[in-house]
């Protein structure tokens, strides 16, 4: 049986709250250097930055690093965890001076270093995030092949950002305000679980009446958020849709499972709505927008799915030529985008034509702030 192992963590795993999730438990840990070597950003194969940091030699450079003794069951934890890496043994320099022998996970293939990575710049970005995500990841351990589990961390990511937006405290209206104890969870399983995940709750809540319910079985879609935005031009009064194959009309029976909507997507972890309304915009039609004006948030079906919609008008030059078939050809995106009139866009409302939600809220919300945008411009 291996005995217990000294392990130098030089990147996330430097950051306590991450750690402790993935071991399971807090442990103690002193500052050690590893010489010769400087961590940088990790670079994949198509040159994007990730969140993570390589070792590159360095003759003279020193990485300051974590080091600490890990049982068999840490090592087991830690090593479903590091995917990707494998681990070597090297010497670290302890703040007395001497050497000691630690093993180090290293990326295996396919990444390259580039700007110099700094602990502190991480942890501002994706210091809340990553926990929720490694606590996620790491209940799968035992449950999934590890393959598996990590085919999931994306999405994985999506949704501990999510689950950190939908933290943020409400304004005070007229719902009930819910205290500690409300919601009781007996029993959750995950029957599914990829892009997207099916949870299966057996629980309780608060009644109005004050009481608790019975234990009552619910099931949850769950997906990340989402952006969606209406590109809009006031000068020419005409917005740009996009066209694209929906699996859920077709797993409907829609006779015609092609969709018109706004341009939408997930929020990526690690990125704001707006950033990702600015970003879906030039993947699915080639358009960069001068202004993005905030629209109604809301949970498109809340019976069932725990998906938050974040939408907004976008103001953008739609000249003839201002867009293109777009989409990202690794998601089997297939878009074709047009240029319609805004009276055009409401005659669709009005027959029926617009099918999609949050285009019908976005068609409805520009018509409310479409004087005044139209004003600004010095249109008539």
């Amino acid at each position: 049986m291996e005995l217990d192992r000294l392990y130098f963590f030089y990147g996330t795993l430097c950051y306590a709250s991450l750690r402790t999730e993935v071991l399971g438990h807090p442990v103690e840990t002193q500052i050690a250097t590893l010489p010769d070597y400087t961590a940088c950003i990790a670079r994949d194969g198509q040159g994007h930055d990730l969140s993570y940091p390589v070792l590159l030699a360095r003759p003279g450079a020193v990485v300051i690093g974590q080091l600490a003794r890990l049982t068999t069951d840490d090592a087991a934890r830690l090593g479903f965890y590091e995917a990707g890496y494998r681990r070597e043994e090297m010497p670290v320099t302890l703040d007395d001076g001497s050497q000691v022998s630690a093993l180090i996970y290293l990326p295996d293939s396919g990444l390259t270093p580039g700007q110099p990575w700094n602990l502190a710049d991480w942890q501002h970005r994706w210091g809340e995030i990553t926990p929720l995500a490694a606590h996620e990841y790491m209940a799968l351990q035992g449950v999934v092949p590890q393959a598996d589990a990590v085919s999931r961390y994306p999405m994985i990511l999506v949704r501990a950002a999510s689950r950190l937006r939908a933290a943020v405290p409400h304004a005070r209206g007229m719902r009930r305000t819910p205290v500690p104890g409300d919601v009781i969870v007996d029993a959750m399983a995950t029957g599914y679980a990829k892009f997207f995940a099916v949870e299966d709750y057996t629980l309780r809540h608060r009644t109005f009446a004050g009481g608790m319910s019975p234990p009552l079985p619910r099931a949850a879609f769950v997906s990340g958020d989402a952006t969606v935005v209406l590109p809009y031009d006031p000068v020419r009064d005409r917005v740009l849709l996009v066209e694209q194959f929906r699996a859920g009309p077709f797993a409907r029976g829609d006779v015609n499972p092609w969709s018109l909507e706004p341009v939408a997507g997930r929020v990526d972890a690690g990125e704001t709505p707006a950033q990702a309304a600015l970003r879906e915009a030039v993947e699915e039609a080639g358009l960069s927008m001068s202004r993005l004006i905030a629209a109604p948030n809301f949970y498109p079906s809340p019976g069932a799915k725990t998906e938050y919609l974040y939408t907004f008008i976008g103001l953008a030059d739609l000249a003839d030529d201002a867009a293109r078939p777009g989409g990202l050809e690794e998601e089997g995106e297939d878009i074709r985008p047009h240029l319609i009139s805004f009276d055009q866009l409401m005659q669709m409302v009005d027959s029926g034509q617009a099918e999609n939600g949050p285009l019908l809220v976005l068609a409805l919300w520009l018509a409310r702030l479409r004087p005044g945008l139209r004003a600004e411009v010095g249109a008539a």
